[in-house]
């Protein structure tokens, strides 16, 4: 199977092979799993904390700084979503598979809570012939799971990963004394490093790394507070809290976020674009190309931060003062239009805009951006910024 991918991945364009995929593991996920796979029921009265809370609204976001039509029209739905907080504490018997971190019952029963986007139709399941035959099986009393659907992610690392850290010792359960379960891709990631570096709380805990080992133990605790806490993001970034050091060409003050069209979500006509920035004295940046530290660094000096949709953008929270940020979406039409980076220019009182890039080509992952607007949106930044 793993040939038959990568020769499909290697002679068609990404994009396309990317949709290829998508209706694949749709149709895998919502049948053949779901038979292989069915949920362990868990009563609400084992929850140590639980309830529904609407993000959106809880923060009281505006939306008076954003353009009408698309950009107000898809960002009002949100006020209408609704998101589980909880604390599980699964007093039973269960495994943690490697791959994805799913918490599985006896026999081949997941456990829904284990994973905090566990119910979304792309959610991939437990790979059911890995499970039968496990080999390297760890046998623990007692964990904590930080495993998640977005860990390998810049901002799902702080939103979703380090959150459940600080969600779980706000209501006082004893994170020292108890083994931490977090992904070893997560563990060798550079800004897991960076972060452990600079948070004693992280130092003093016994972290169990998990590789390609099923983790037994007779009993898990599983969580996930509610998005964009501000309590929980602000005691997240104290540890990375430091001054700004811009080592830019120029004062750093107005950066550009790109991407490379490896990663798809681009801008088609990046050249005129950055050449535009270029002119009004921008930096034109790709977060790939430096280090976390140096992110942390950088990103404290920025006035105006202009960026596609990205999880470049989470570095935000390390910006000072009245700063102004312009998110660049792709079309809808090439997926949905996130409410993460609103509700983070929101926690940390940034001045948020938005604008909704244009169809480009079909198969190339990318899109266009109208020049003439984006350069008047540019000007009207530096305006305000003046």
């Amino acid at each position: 199977m793993s040939f038959i991918k990568r020769t499909i991945k290697n002679s068609l364009p990404p994009a396309f092979v990317k949709q290829v995929f998508l209706v694949y593991n749709k149709f895998k996920i919502l049948t053949i799993d779901k038979f292989l796979f069915p949920e362990h029921k868990v009563p609400r009265t084992d929850f140590l904390v639980y309830r529904k809370g609407y993000p959106f609204r809880e923060l009281s976001i505006s939306l008076d700084n954003l353009p009408g039509g698309t950009v107000k029209s898809h960002m009002q739905d949100w006020y209408d979503w609704t998101q589980e907080e909880f604390i599980l504490v699964f007093d039973h018997p269960c495994w943690i598979e490697p791959t994805y971190g799913w918490a599985l019952v006896k026999p081949f029963r997941l456990l829904y809570y284990s994973l905090g986007v566990s119910r979304t139709w792309f959610q991939h399941k437990p790979l059911f012939f890995k499970f039968i035959a496990k080999r390297k099986v760890i046998h623990v009393d007692r964990v904590i799971s930080l495993r998640d659907s977005g860990e390998e992610n810049y901002f799902h690392f702080f939103n979703d990963v380090l959150s459940k850290l600080y969600f779980l010792q706000l209501h006082k359960i004893d994170v020292a004394n108890l083994p931490v379960v977090v992904s070893k891709k997560l563990s060798d990631k550079p800004y897991f490093k960076l972060y452990k570096e600079h948070s004693s709380f992280l130092k003093s805990l016994h972290w169990l790394i998990q590789d390609d080992e099923y983790i037994k133990c007779s009993s898990a605790i599983f969580c996930k507070p509610l998005t964009h806490r501000p309590d929980l993001w602000m005691a997240i970034m104290a540890p990375l809290a430091i001054r700004g050091k811009s080592n830019t060409k120029g004062d750093g003050s107005k950066v550009f976020l790109t991407r490379h069209k490896s990663r798809l979500r681009f801008i088609e006509n990046s050249n005129q674009i950055e050449m535009i920035c270029r002119k009004h004295g921008f930096l034109v940046l790709d977060t790939d190309t430096i280090s976390p530290e140096q992110q942390v660094e950088m990103f404290s000096a920025i006035q105006i931060l202009i960026g596609i949709h990205g999880a470049g953008l989470t570095n935000m929270a390390f910006m000072q003062g009245t700063c102004h940020v312009l998110e660049i979406f792709p079309p809808p039409s090439l997926g949905y239009l996130p409410f993460h980076y609103i509700m983070l220019a929101k926690l940390f009182n940034l001045n948020y805009t938005a604008l909704v890039g244009d169809p480009g080509d079909k198969y190339s992952g990318g899109f266009q951006l109208n020049a003439n607007l984006f350069e008047k949106e540019l000007i009207e930044l530096e305006s305000k910024q003046a």
